[in-house]
C-alpha cells in the first residue's frame, strides 16, 4: 500500500515539475494534489479501518471464547484428578483393611505359637537343671564312696 502511494506521488511530483506552467499555477495545482492525496489517503485508511475493526473484534471475542474454554478444561482436569486421589485414597484404604483383617490372625498365631514354644523351651531348661543338679548329686556321692574305699584301702595296707 505505502509502495503504490509512494509511486503514485513520485510520479504525480515528476509530472508536475517536469510540465511548462507557471510557478502560481504551479503551486496552485500542487496544493490541489496534495488535498487530493490527503483526501484519497484518509478514505484509504478509513476503508481499511472498516475491514480490520470487526476483524479485530471478533479475534477479541474468539480469544476470550478460548480463554474461557481454557479454564473450564483446567476445572474439569482438577475436578478428574481430585476425583481420582480420592478414589486411590479409599481403594489403599479398603486394602490396608483387609491386609490387616488377615495379618493379624496369622500374627496371633505366632505369637501364641512363640508362647507355647518359650513355655517348652523353659521346661526342658528347667529338666536339664534338675538332671544336672542330679548328676552333680550322684557325682558327689560316688566321690565321698570312692574317697572312703580309698582311705579303707590304705588303712588295711598300713595295719
Amino acid at each position: 500500500m505505502r509502495g503504490f502511494m509512494f509511486v503514485g506521488l513520485a510520479s504525480f511530483l515528476a509530472g508536475l515539475f517536469l510540465a511548462p506552467k507557471k510557478g502560481s499555477e504551479l503551486r496552485s495545482e500542487l496544493c490541489g494534489k496534495v488535498d487530493d492525496l490527503k483526501a484519497s489517503a484518509k478514505e484509504k485508511g478509513n476503508q481499511i479501518k472498516e475491514v480490520v475493526l470487526p476483524v479485530i473484534s471478533q479475534v477479541k471475542e474468539e480469544g476470550c471464547t478460548l480463554k474461557n474454554e481454557g479454564k473450564e478444561f483446567v476445572q474439569d482436569v482438577q475436578a478428574c484428578l481430585d476425583k481420582n486421589i480420592e478414589n486411590g485414597k479409599q481403594v489403599l484404604e479398603n486394602a490396608q483393611e483387609r491386609l490387616h483383617e488377615k495379618v493379624t490372625p496369622v500374627v496371633t498365631l505366632i505369637k501364641d505359637d512363640a508362647r507355647g514354644l518359650e513355655e517348652k523351651a523353659q521346661g526342658a531348661v528347667n529338666k536339664v537343671h534338675e538332671k544336672v543338679d542330679e548328676l552333680k548329686q550322684k557325682g558327689s556321692e560316688a566321690f565321698s564312696d570312692l574317697k572312703q574305699k580309698v582311705d579303707e584301702k590304705v588303712e588295711e595296707k598300713a595295719s
